[in-house]
């Protein structure tokens, strides 16, 4: 096997990889090759995979704007160039580790790299349209590897979502059943409104975001901090390149009376030079029904003018979702619903005392004051100590 090969790719950007720059360096006849051998063992053994699953995962997390090209408008010669791609790692693949590790021998002089073990070559039976489907599909890159994301100047991927559901919630059903329909329109091209949920804290308003997000595999979330919202637009012109759909989340929306980050994200829902791109969304959460805070000289400067500046951002958003606090039935009610998903069996007017006075030590009555108790509970019940 002509290693060399090994960085002659002309469609999939992966040159750089670590693997694929070891594999180069062992049709060189010095030492390093030998180190290099090591550095491939070391690589598969820590991600536990075969040679052929590598590559196979390589090809698929990779950015390849030729590939992602060729997904949306195939050449013969974009194909011709993956086609090309996959038949020089099929042939990497196909080379033994024994075989490698003789011809390492050969050309180092050096028969060290015998007491090396040897790595599992595992198959690679992939085709050009297994890739190019895999990326129509889930898109390339970090995209295609992760869903959900940080932007704080740069895209972070999570690599543990919350992986809370649907069915983990309670009670707010027409408020969910707001935002699952709105963000259904959006999957399937239909018109779909920019969401601001509104409510009390532990009322379930980003929990309600996250859940309906994992309900929808196809997609994709950002997660920016109310802090950068200044960076809006180039977060907009990353998300903007690709056909996948993003519901970007704020959490926890609110403004001082002076601040840049209020004009960017007006001029953001406005439809400005800087709008988002029609695959993405807006979901923001905000505890103030005025967003803007106001100072005490505003109010008594001129209230009207201060309600109408702090109400002109909520009103850019389509859709206006209020979360109340849940008022004490409610809240029980809440509390046996999640009682029963995890089994706990007492008396009920047991469980309402315990939920009481929880609340009461606590942050008083919610859904997250409720769930809470629960995990609380279950653990005391457990371990077999009073609650």
């Amino acid at each position: 096997m002509d290693f060399t090969r090994a960085i002659s790719f002309c469609a999939f950007d992966i040159k750089n990889d670590k693997i694929v720059k070891c594999l180069a360096e062992c049709a060189k006849s010095d030492e390093k090759a030998t180190e290099c051998y090591a550095v491939i063992i070391n690589t598969l053994a820590e991600k536990n995979m075969t040679l052929g699953e590598y590559f196979c995962d390589l090809l698929k997390y990779t950015y390849s704007p030729l590939v992602e090209k060729c997904a949306k408008e195939p050449t013969i010669a974009r194909r011709k160039a993956i086609e090309y791609d996959i038949e020089v790692i099929r042939g990497i693949v196909s080379v033994s580790a024994p075989k490698l590790k003789l011809e390492l021998a050969e050309t180092t002089g050096t028969k060290a790299v015998f007491a090396m073990p040897d790595f599992e070559n595992g198959f690679f039976d992939y085709d050009a349209d297994y890739f190019l489907d895999f990326v129509r599909n889930n898109g390339s890159g970090v995209f295609a590897k992760y869903r959900a994301f940080i932007y704080n100047g740069e895209l972070k991927p999570i690599e543990n979502p919350d992986p809370i559901t649907l069915k983990d919630l309670k009670n707010y059903e027409i408020q969910r059943k707001q935002v699952i329909e709105n963000t259904l329109c959006f999957l399937k091209g239909r018109p779909a409104q920019n969401i601001l949920l509104y409510g009390d804290r532990g009322a379930g308003k980003s929990s309600t975001v996250k859940a309906v997000f994992n309900e929808f595999k196809e997609l994709r979330m950002v997660e920016i901090a109310k802090e950068d919202i200044k960076l809006l637009p180039s977060l907009f012109e990353i998300l903007g390149k690709t056909d996948l759909k993003f519901i970007v989340m704020i959490d926890d929306l609110s403004f001082s009376e002076v601040d840049d980050r209020f004009a960017v994200l007006k001029a953001t829902l406005d439809g400005s030079l800087s709008a988002k791109p029609e695959n993405i969304l807006i979901y923001a959460t905000t505890n103030r029904r005025k967003i803007i805070r106001e100072t005490v000289a505003e109010r008594e400067i001129s209230a009207a003018d201060a309600i109408d500046e702090s109400m002109s951002l909520s009103d850019r958003f389509g859709l206006f979702i209020t979360f109340s606090k849940p008022d004490k039935q409610l809240y029980l009610n809440i509390v046996h619903q999640l009682c029963e998903d995890k089994g706990i069996d007492i008396e009920e007017t047991r469980i309402d005392d315990a939920a009481e006075r929880f609340a009461l030590r606590h942050s008083g009555r919610s859904p997250r004051t409720a769930k809470q108790f629960v995990e609380w509970l279950s653990g005391r019940i457990e371990l077999g100590l009073e609650y």
